[in-house]
């Protein structure tokens, strides 16, 4: 009987059955989702919706880890809200590589979601 040498996929980045060919994108997503976790935790910014999607790890990041994903967050952010606010919500954001992203959620906190119509 084989048994797999590959570690186990982070299943929270997808609901598909793991496979050699998006193993790196999983561990991507998985190791983007608990630095954000993480940076949150120590509070760079406030995300509500990340400890319901990503576990703590005891692992600590290095303070620039911290800084580069709030610099990104926060730059990707201010951009989106720009944008809806030009376009008065009358618009569609497409998220490529969301991976475990808050976005749509941080967004319908603020009432900044695009419309439906």
């Amino acid at each position: 009987m084989a048994t797999s040498l590959r570690r186990p996929s982070f299943t929270g980045c997808s609901s598909s059955p793991p496979d050699a060919d998006d193993e790196g994108v999983r561990g991507t997503c998985e190791d983007a989702s608990l630095c954000k976790r993480f940076a949150v935790s120590i509070g760079y910014w406030q995300d509500p919706c990340i400890p319901h999607l990503v576990r703590l790890s005891k692992a600590r990041k290095a303070p620039e880890i911290n800084r580069g994903y709030f610099a990104r967050v926060h730059g990707v952010s201010q951009l989106i809200k720009a944008f809806l606010r030009k376009t008065g919500c009358n618009c569609q954001i497409l998220n490529l590589g969301a991976g475990m992203d808050t976005t749509f959620w941080r967004l319908k906190d603020v009432d900044l979601l695009p419309s439906t119509s």
